[in-house]
């Protein structure tokens, strides 16, 4: 729900945006402050000027870069969509530049046997999530063998997983995209085993990992908060540079697989295809360009 004056365009341009099929999740967390920084700032105001939009992008204690530049892509999108219905709308034609100072850790093979072996044993259930114990170490797996982003294992409904051929159906994922992934046989019966025991636990539930028969599904932040608990576990919790993340999985998933294509594909193209395929829609070009950004990749190839 939106209060200011630019409720009613902010709503709008929420509706004409999700129905383009793009994926603007942080968009709402920007424009409810935005709403509510206008309703105490700029109450009589329902046209995006430079003075109102400037003001609020820099009206943050964040230093992020990233952080920022979401503020001010928010604000273009807004200006635009004032523009369109013919307002005189400001609209920021400026980016703000970031690099990542840290290039992401990924497991070693020693490290992600110790993780799996905290996975396996060191999860705690609460009240609201009683069976994380049970959820955990098969959703962990999934998403390092199918290199799922952690909103689509927490997206996936029953229906999605077929148990018998063994392929996963994830819909509408980044882009707005679908697609169909093939589960090894070992990953294919472990997730066989959990239906059949979670489905005694919870019988007709929607989501195939659905937390409890009162909460529908898990969120990312969710996945998230269970991965740093597990991580704080480990033995490398505390190593220097970005901290591993449930991210980290799915990648782990591409540069293993194009580890083993290097043995037995004749061409770079036909790995980076195939992994495509599964991790990436939009195009062969952005898988290979973040293959070889990683630290290792040249020795490999």
């Amino acid at each position: 729900m939106y209060y200011s004056k630019f409720a009613s365009d902010i709503e709008n341009m929420l509706a004409t945006l999700r129905n383009s099929g793009l994926q603007i999740k942080y968009m709402d967390f920007f424009l409810a402050g935005f709403d509510s920084f206008c309703k105490e700032n700029f109450p009589d105001a329902s046209l995006l000027t430079s003075d109102i939009a400037e003001k609020w992008i820099h009206n943050t204690t964040s230093e992020s870069k990233a952080h920022r530049s979401r503020r001010v892509c928010t604000m273009r999108h807004l200006g635009k969509y004032q523009r369109m219905l013919g307002k005189q709308a400001y609209f920021p034609d400026y980016a703000i530049n970031y690099r990542y100072s840290e290039e992401p850790h990924l497991f070693s093979d020693e490290q992600l046997t110790e993780f799996f072996e905290k996975v396996d044993t060191q999860i705690t259930t609460t009240p609201t999530f009683p069976y994380n114990d049970v959820i955990y170490p098969v959703m962990f797996r999934l998403i390092y063998c199918c290199g799922l982003r952690s909103s689509e294992a927490c997206n996936l409904k029953v229906e999605d997983v077929d148990l018998i051929q063994g392929t996963l159906a994830i819909y509408r994922s980044k882009g707005y995209r679908d697609r169909l992934l093939h589960m090894s046989d070992d990953i294919r019966d472990l997730c066989l085993r959990f239906h059949k025991f979670y489905s005694k636990v919870i019988p007709k539930r929607t989501y195939f990992f659905q937390p409890s028969a009162t909460y529908d599904n898990l969120k990312s932040f969710h996945v998230g908060k269970v991965f740093d608990s597990v991580l704080k576990k480990t033995s490398f919790h505390d190593v220097p540079g970005k901290k591993f993340t449930t991210h980290g999985l799915r990648h782990l998933f591409a540069v293993q697989n194009i580890t083993i294509f290097r043995i037995y594909a004749a061409r770079l193209f036909v790995c980076s295809s195939f992994i495509f395929s599964s991790i990436n829609p939009r195009s062969c070009s952005v898988t290979r360009n973040f293959i070889c950004t990683l630290r290792f990749l040249p020795s490999m190839l």
